[in-house]
């Protein structure tokens, strides 16, 4: 297979892949109402990959939990909390920091 052919078969198996992830979606339903999630289910509800899913819990960076020691799960609160656990700042938020850290020190006598 010719790099050319390689690249329209990768292409096109990506854009299948893109097609069942909405399938799978519709297929979930409303993940916000479930208070446990699967691996898949977890997947659908991050955007990440099964694949991606099972290494962060094997790597430990995802908080998930194995009750009978192979099946995992996970809390979607948790997975919530995980989701937004590194913030970055704003521009405004930047100049507001500068802003009240230059206004203390005018303030010292």
């Amino acid at each position: 297979m010719t790099e050319k052919n390689e690249y329209f078969a990768l292409r096109d198996n990506t854009q299948r892949n893109n097609s069942n992830s909405a399938a799978e979606v519709m297929m979930y339903g409303n993940l916000n109402n479930k208070a446990v999630l699967n691996v898949a289910e977890c997947s659908a509800f991050t955007g990440l990959s099964v694949s991606y899913i099972y290494k962060l819990t094997h790597t430990g960076k995802i908080p998930h939990s194995k009750p009978n020691g192979k099946l995992v799960f996970f809390d979607r609160k948790k997975v919530e909390e995980w989701l937004l656990s590194n913030p970055v700042e704003t521009e405004a938020e930047k100049n507001s920091f500068v802003e009240e850290k230059v206004k203390a020190i005018r303030l010292r006598p």
